[in-house]
């Protein structure tokens, strides 16, 4: 009985959350792209005074798909400071990060998102300082909802990497409901600025 009363709950929890998905998903998509530009650059802009991304020396992106907030003039930073930098590459069920030097390493991937060239390389060893993550909508207490399938909280699972969730206000809601899988994020960040959460 307590078993099937446990599978209702994370059908219940599973439902909400995807209503809570589509909702800000929705939201964003709905932004006309100079809005999503705009608020784009105001993000880029308080990271890159941001003294925690300043001080980083290796650094974990995402490449913008659609109107997800945009880092690419974080990135392009980060490349020009030398920074070691990383992005996910998805096979089957599993995410990995590789390195790269040059956006030009990047190649439409699963989901057609822009992903490293991973023949010939091994996915990082080194421990990244900071990771930028995407979501479809956020909490101000850490919580996220990504797109369902779980990369993010699978990876960071083990790992105590400062995670730094990237969304616009719009994306932001007052109270999400979260999995006992779900990674928290550290810090949210948005048009109006850095939380630490």
């Amino acid at each position: 009985m307590e078993n099937i009363r446990q599978n209702k709950q994370v059908r219940d929890n599973r439902q909400i959350r995807n209503q809570f998905r589509a909702f800000y998903k929705a939201r964003r998509e709905a932004m006309p792209l100079r809005l999503t530009e705009r608020k784009s650059g105001e993000i880029c802009a308080h990271i890159l005074h941001w003294k925690l991304y300043q001080d980083a020396d290796a650094v974990l992106f995402y490449y913008p798909l659609g109107k997800e907030v945009s880092l690419l003039a974080v990135i392009k930073d980060a490349l020009v400071q030398k920074k070691h930098i990383a992005f996910p590459k998805v096979t089957g069920k599993t995410m990995r990060f590789y390195e790269v030097c040059d956006l030009g390493e990047l190649r439409a991937g699963s989901f057609q998102i822009m992903e490293p060239d991973s023949a010939h390389r091994q996915p990082i060893a080194w421990e990244p300082d900071l990771c930028f993550v995407p979501g479809t909508a956020f909490d101000r207490k850490g919580a996220r909802i990504g797109y369902g399938r779980g990369y993010y909280d699978r990876y960071f699972a083990d790992k105590e990497t400062v995670l730094a969730g990237c969304a616009y206000e719009c994306q932001i809601a007052g109270c999400l409901p979260m999995a006992a899988w779900d990674q928290k994020m550290a810090y949210l960040i948005s048009e109006r600025g850095i939380l630490s959460v």
